[in-house]
């Protein structure tokens, strides 16, 4: 989600060529932001374009970037969360970066009114997990399951029963069990271990989704159900998925990004349901700024909501009230929605983007009112043409997506031992396999039958190097 103020000029906008999707990627993870991007390869270097000043974190330079820039020189980056003008990282070995504006605290380096060049450790704890930037404030989750948040807190979305900034992380209650959040505009959304869902900040448009336009100070039950799986914050509205993969949204509706097929928003949790009356599954969802992303668990993009800057990726600048499919291409397994712009990424590890590009967030070299069709996002520097497949180990998975088994083929240099993990959303280990491997062509079949749908993170580690990647249960 990265939303931000909505910005309403209408002009003459770029309509690219027919979106063909031919690119092979090195990206491993991305995040869209207001009007600026982050990513991280597949060998652990944080890249980002799109506006800057300080919001890139490339220590000094302040220009914009049309094409992808590298940030600094680690290579044990673990994830990455852009804002609406702060970035939160968190690296391997558990430690808290963040880097741009701190005016409300939302850097959590104990300051207020303050600014950051370069991406600068938080504290010294070790132990953190997840993080996610919202408007001006940010939430994040340790491995102890605990939940932080700091940062501006006018409307409670904090989590602290106040409304007090705060310029370091205070732990939100006492519980131990969260395993997703998704910081908003002004509100947050959590999913506990136990499948519920939570919600807390401004509620003027029934975001929340409990019923009421009153705004929450404290994590608030939505509902009783306890089959939530992953939840994202938009501007004004909220989107869900069950661990069905049954897609709800709530919240604002004026520009039909609930996906209703119509323009009536909701304070409560509805079933987004396709023309026909029947309901499709989703493995990934993404709120941005008055419309929403959403990938079905056959592969397919869809889209709906406002599209001034082509956001919706459907080739104009109407908007959509209905969830719409986006080109044919049925590969599709991660997305991000920013301000004005979208981000979408396949099973190749190529990022592909669409929608406002003025501050080069598009991310293909030019500073152009938009494109309305998605682009593919190149690898940038010397790594232009690296596959996904980083190191030493090149591997192959497949089928993928897949409904019950995925094969991973790789070839090993030297013999030795080899581990294969694989780990869900929540970074929780699902399956691992150790064994004592020769030289030459492996084959492993990984048994996923038992494992609800949604996206997966597969690892190989040996002496011959690293390989990642992503499987898809449908």
């Amino acid at each position: 989600m990265k939303t931000k103020l909505l910005l309403f000029v209408i002009t003459l906008f770029f309509t690219s060529n027919v979106f063909s999707q031919t690119g092979t990627g090195c990206w491993r993870e991305m995040s869209a932001g207001t009007n600026f991007c982050l990513a991280i390869k597949m060998d652990g270097t944080l890249w980002g374009w799109g506006q800057n000043g300080n919001l890139l974190g490339l220590n000094g330079n302040m220009a914009n970037q049309s094409l992808p820039i590298q940030i600094g020189t680690a290579n044990d980056w673990m994830t990455v969360s852009a804002g609406a003008s702060h970035s939160l990282a968190v690296k391997t070995n558990g430690t808290l970066w963040a880097w741009g504006n701190g005016t409300f605290g939302q850097l959590g380096n104990g300051v207020f009114n303050s600014a950051t060049w370069t991406v600068t450790q938080m504290g010294t704890a070790t132990d953190w997990l997840k993080v996610s930037a919202g408007n001006g404030f940010s939430l994040a989750i340790k491995n102890t399951g605990t939940l932080w948040s700091w940062g501006v807190n006018n409307t409670g979305q904090l989590g602290l029963n106040n409304v007090v900034n705060q310029n370091v992380p205070v732990q939100v209650g006492i519980a131990s069990n969260w395993v997703q959040i998704d910081a908003g505009d002004q509100h947050s959304l959590a999913v506990d271990s136990n499948g519920f869902l939570y919600s807390w900040g401004n509620n003027a448009s029934g975001q929340l989704g409990n019923g009421t336009f009153t705004t929450s100070l404290v994590p608030t039950l939505v509902g009783t159900s306890s089959n939530w799986s992953l939840v994202s914050a938009g501007l004004n509205h909220s989107m869900a998925l069950d661990t069905n993969g049954v897609l709800y949204t709530f919240g604002d509706n004026t520009s039909g990004q609930l996906g209703y097929g119509n323009n009536t928003s909701s304070n409560i949790p509805l079933t987004v349901v396709i023309v026909s009356g029947a309901i499709d599954f989703y493995i990934a969802i993404s709120a941005g700024n008055n419309f929403s992303l959403a990938i079905r668990n056959d592969g397919t993009l869809h889209s709906c909501g406002y599209n001034v800057f082509g956001q919706l990726a459907q080739g104009n600048n109407t908007a959509l009230v209905t969830l719409t499919q986006v080109g044919t291409n049925n590969n599709w397994n991660s997305i991000s929605a920013g301000n004005n712009h979208s981000l979408a990424m396949d099973t190749s590890a190529s990022i592909y983007a669409a929608g406002r590009d003025w501050e080069g967030q598009v991310g293909v070299g030019n500073f152009i009112f938009s494109y309305t069709s998605l682009q593919f996002v190149n690898c940038g520097g010397s790594l232009a043409t690296e596959s996904i497949s980083l190191n030493k180990i090149e591997a192959t998975i497949y089928p993928n997506p897949t409904s019950d088994y995925v094969t991973v083929d790789y070839t090993l240099e030297n013999s030795g031992d080899v581990i294969i993990k694989l780990t869900n959303l929540q970074g929780q280990l699902v399956s691992e396999q150790k064994m004592d491997r020769s030289t030459g062509f492996q084959s492993e079949k990984i048994d996923l039958t038992k494992q609800p749908t949604g996206m997966y993170f597969l690892s190989i580690t040996s002496e011959n190097g690293t390989f990642s990647g992503k499987v898809i249960k449908k």
